[in-house]
């Protein structure tokens, strides 16, 4: 589809708005004229993900990037693998779990792509020990309206690297990158979940968890929320040694958008008492597969 097509409606995850843009797919890392010259600006799309509207750019062109979906090289002693943009992180894992590598850093979703990954620098429920996805970032290719074309990393371009990493876009648009993953045994994690009653007992919790637990979360329930405290559920986790397959798994589907919001004061309250006793009666111990620790949100789709 050419710049030059009618606008179409683009949503952000939250579906706030759908604003008009000039849609271009990329399908070519290669091409000399990937980005073309007109008089729009331009931003790069991923999957649509991001919480908030930093993938929009209403009135204007995005160069939608799920097209740059190849896999380039994967280095599996050394647990390196190289991939185009428009990769998602599920992709990822599917290539590398099987030979025994995961995510270093993963958001709340597997249904981004590596390079809004990488634009958003999004962090995970390991931030205390292995900090945001951008630091596991060996090297990058950022292509540009002029035509140019530049790699960089860490060492190479530094201040390219440094300004694209969390730049939400802005220097560019990603086309592959070359990402370190980290060693596992298999696709299960040592879990345990504890209730908590106020916020100092959270402060507590987390304090203790950073030194002995990769991965630490907490869901607070807020709509209980009454002079000060703020009962919540938290979730902590290491990689287990357990290799045995993972379970079938598939997410329920909606497939429509209910005409008014089912999000009210009620069903919070509802919803959030529901799951603080299901999980104050849960609590404690167990092997837990890693879809439903890292991605409850992916759960529904």
């Amino acid at each position: 589809m050419s710049s030059d097509s009618q606008p179409q409606p683009v949503a952000s995850w939250g579906r706030l708005t759908r604003q008009p843009h000039r849609i271009v797919p990329l399908r070519d890392r290669s091409a000399p004229a990937l980005l073309g010259q007109s008089d729009y600006l331009g931003l790069p799309y991923g999957n649509g993900r991001s919480y908030g509207d930093v993938c929009l750019n209403p009135g204007h062109k995005l160069w939608t990037t799920r097209g740059l979906d190849r896999f380039i090289s994967f280095d599996g002693a050394n647990g390196v693998i190289d991939c185009e943009a428009g990769v998602l992180l599920k992709d990822i894992i599917d290539v590398a779990l099987p030979r025994g590598w995961f995510l270093p850093v993963t958001p709340g979703t597997q249904f981004v792509t590596l390079g809004g990954a990488i634009a958003n620098d999004v962090h995970g429920k390991n931030h205390h020990r292995s900090g945001t996805f951008g630091e596991h970032i060996e090297s990058l290719q950022l292509r540009r309206t002029d035509g140019t074309e530049i790699e960089c990393g860490p060492a190479l371009q530094t201040p390219w690297f440094e300004a694209t990493v969390g730049g939400l876009g802005l220097t560019g648009v990603i086309t592959s990158a070359r990402l370190k993953l980290q060693r596992i045994a298999g696709p299960w994690l040592s879990t345990e979940s504890l209730t908590f009653a106020d916020l100092d007992e959270f402060f507590a919790l987390s304090a203790q968890s950073e030194r002995d637990w990769e991965y630490s979360v907490a869901w607070v329930d807020c709509a209980a929320s009454r002079r000060g405290r703020s009962r919540g559920v938290f979730f902590r986790a290491n990689h287990a040694t357990n290799a045995a397959a993972a379970p079938s798994r598939r997410p329920r589907v909606i497939p429509f958008t209910p005409p008014l919001s089912l999000v009210n004061g009620w069903s919070v309250r509802l919803f959030n008492a529901l799951y603080f006793q299901t999980h104050r009666l849960r609590a404690g111990a167990r092997l837990t597969h890693y879809l439903p620790f890292f991605y409850p949100l992916d759960n529904i789709l």
